[in-house]
């Protein structure tokens, strides 16, 4: 070998190295997916940080609502009914096998089984009939109704490795199914899971190891992170931001579609009062939801009238949030006949303090009106558990709406939803033409008419107690150095740019 040679092979040597993923990224979480070989059983954070980094999605939501290619470099519509879709060249699992339409075409069938059906995001896309394909890296996603929007649930669908998936169907438990992600889950325990960058990713890590630490007190995390235990802690409060600062830290906004309600289960209690819709306008009325967002939450969310996103199909721009008026509700509530207070139910599953704390106020801002507000805690998987079964157990219960996505949530808490099994928790008559014809209209403007229709009728019928967009925050302690498209897309997080020092 010449010097000149010997010369380029330790500079390759030299620049492989310094390219190569190094560190380890420690984070917390209140919560993580029960199934880590799945990428099926939830759709949003924080639940879903350990499959994140392991299953890629065909698209994200950027921060404008905008779909932006993923796995999925382009796809296209004639008839809002059967969506083309060209897959990214190039891109391996992590096992070796590389992406192709079999991927799509087998995870399409999968979700149509009974299994795949019960799993959160079966049901999100359980329009897709079937997926057909028409080439290496092509296929068609034939949907049984048209949906201009079906744009929006592609970047919830992630793809899991099709041979690696199949094998663990059959292995209740086995974790060897894999995906096309930045990283591969290395192993795992109730509180703590080890993730290893993945050698052959298409979006390579900037970390050798990323450990996901389950701590599901915000004070813990909190704790955790002061200590120098973890990196990143998911879901801190407005109040933590200065003990971040003391230690060299920072707090960092997390983008996400979700709004915060608390949903009336009429449905479930036809005998009680919620049933009666001056009731419900009364307690909208009687929160002064501004000035929980402004002091309890530190200005970090948006008091909203509506379940829909600037931007998104049905948004009014006209609708603002409802304006505290203690006077207002205690009127409503004559007029309805109750004039010596009620008395509801709530189940709640407050992640943090705060959450905690701003139940409490909304109970306050209630009780001033002459509404007893019993708030029942519930585990984050119970409440879940509840919702698909359909057993409440109280007449409110927190809830999210997606608020890019408004016609998709019509059907778990519309007459739309109406199975054997689920019983919806609110039909409203008077909207449900509405949205049947948006859900058969090929053109987005025409469903974005017919939605606004719905979101007007909603605001003097609500379906629950309209909150706020949610913007979480997270924490970075003193050992994270770059933290780039942080809050760049929706329900998100760019784990695999995150650097830490050394």
């Amino acid at each position: 070998m010449t010097r000149a040679a010997v010369l380029l092979a330790i500079f390759a040597f030299i620049t492989d190295a310094a390219a190569a993923p190094q560190g380890t990224l420690r984070l917390a979480t209140p919560i993580v997916a029960p199934q880590l070989a799945s990428p099926y059983p939830g759709l949003s954070l924080p639940s879903t940080i350990a499959t994140i980094p392991i299953f890629d999605p065909l698209l994200l939501i950027d921060a404008n609502g905008k779909a932006q290619p993923w796995l999925a470099a382009s796809w296209s519509t004639k008839d809002a009914r059967v969506w083309s879709i060209t897959l990214r060249s190039g891109v391996v699992f992590s096992n070796g096998a590389p992406l192709t339409s079999k991927a799509i075409v087998e995870s399409a069938a999968y979700l149509k089984t009974p299994k795949g059906m019960t799993s959160t995001l079966g049901s999100s896309l359980a329009n897709i009939e079937r997926a057909v394909a028409t080439g290496e890296l092509t296929a068609d996603i034939y949907l049984k109704q048209p949906d201009p929007q079906f744009v929006q649930r592609m970047a919830l669908w992630k793809i899991p490795e099709p041979a690696m998936w199949a094998a663990t169907l059959d292995k209740d438990g086995d974790s060897k199914s894999v995906g096309t992600g930045a990283f591969m889950l290395a192993s795992e325990s109730p509180a703590r899971l080890v993730l290893t960058a993945n050698p052959k990713a298409w979006n390579a890590p900037k970390v050798a190891r990323l450990e996901i630490h389950v701590l599901a007190e915000q004070m813990s995390r909190m704790q955790a992170i002061a200590a120098g235990a973890i990196d990143v802690a998911l879901q801190i409060g407005p109040g933590d931001r200065e003990e971040l600062n003391g230690i060299g830290g920072k707090a960092l906004d997390r983008l996400s579609s979700r709004i915060s309600y608390l949903s009336f289960a009429k449905e479930h209690v036809p005998q009680s009062p919620i049933n009666d819709p001056k009731v419900r306008l009364a307690m909208n009325y009687a929160v002064n939801r501004q000035a929980i967002a402004d002091v309890i939450l530190g200005g970090t969310v948006k008091p909203v009238g509506q379940l829909v996103l600037p931007g998104a199909p049905g948004y009014v721009a006209d609708i603002k949030p409802y304006p505290y008026d203690p006077a207002r509700a205690k009127a409503l509530l004559a007029e309805a006949g109750y004039t010596k207070g009620l008395k509801f139910t709530v189940r709640v599953s407050p992640s943090g303090a705060d959450e905690s704390t701003f139940y409490q106020q909304i109970a306050q801002d209630l009780a001033a009106v002459g509404i007893t507000f019993t708030i029942i805690p519930a585990a984050m998987v119970e409440m879940t558990q509840m919702m698909w079964a359909g057993r409440f157990e109280a007449e409110m219960f927190a809830n999210i709406g997606r608020g890019l996505d408004g016609l998709g949530d019509y059907r778990y808490r519309s007459c739309l939803g109406q199975t054997g099994i689920y019983k919806p928790y609110f039909c409203d008559p008077q909207v449900l033409e509405f949205i049947k014809q948006a859900q058969a209209a090929t053109d987005i403007t025409v469903v974005d008419a017919l939605l606004q229709k719905v979101t007007r009728l909603e605001y003097e019928n609500p379906p629950g107690i309209f909150l706020w967009q949610n913007s979480y925050l997270d924490g970075a302690g003193p050992r994270v150095d770059q933290t780039p498209d942080y809050n760049a897309y929706y329900d998100y997080l760019p784990l695999h740019l995150i650097t830490v020092k050394k």
